[in-house]
């Protein structure tokens, strides 16, 4: 086989992996659309979707719930129309990943990174947490999570403790 033989095929790989992800990444995208949707109504109801570039979604909360005064939430996925990044980010652990940001209603009175305490994820039930912040400065949460096949029911368990905390009925406040 010749090199040209082989850049040929190698270029017809990538671009079926590139179309392939890319398939992929939409109906992933839907499927947690879903997920976020039927999990929301801890944080509010209503919300608007709107899509960032190939592998993002936004969603903010036209009528977020007692006690808050906003909620967005960026979806991020996984890299999966481009090989060498989502094998790299693959063995790293990283899957599709939710960034939760909150303006309650009364603000924390101090601030608190809980990223480095191991107790927090399990607290909430978060299988992968990336970051949790409560500041008095806006926004007031800022909440990372993960996202792996199967993991969805995280989406509730994560709003759910969000509205426990807007209404007060949670320690981390």
């Amino acid at each position: 086989m010749s090199l040209n033989q082989v850049v040929l095929w190698l270029a017809i790989a990538l671009a079926a992996w590139y179309f392939a992800g890319a398939r992929l990444n939409r109906r992933r995208a839907n499927q947690l659309a879903r997920a976020v949707y039927h999990a929301m109504e801890p944080v509010g109801s209503r919300a608007s979707i709107r899509p960032v570039g190939s592998s993002a979604f936004h969603i903010e909360v036209d009528r977020p719930a007692r006690g808050l005064r906003s909620v967005q939430i960026l979806c991020l996925l996984e890299a999966r129309d481009f090989p060498l990044a989502w094998l790299w980010l693959r063995l790293r652990g990283y899957r599709d990943r939710f960034v939760v940001k909150a303006e309650l209603e009364q603000p924390p009175g101090r601030a608190r990174d809980l990223r480095d305490d191991p107790s927090a994820g399990r607290e909430l039930g978060l299988r992968r947490l990336a970051a949790l912040r409560l500041q008095p400065d806006s926004p007031h949460v800022h909440l990372a999570f993960a996202v792996g096949a199967g993991e969805e029911d995280d989406l509730a368990r994560a709003f759910g403790w969000l509205g426990r905390l807007a209404r007060g009925e949670s320690e981390d406040d």
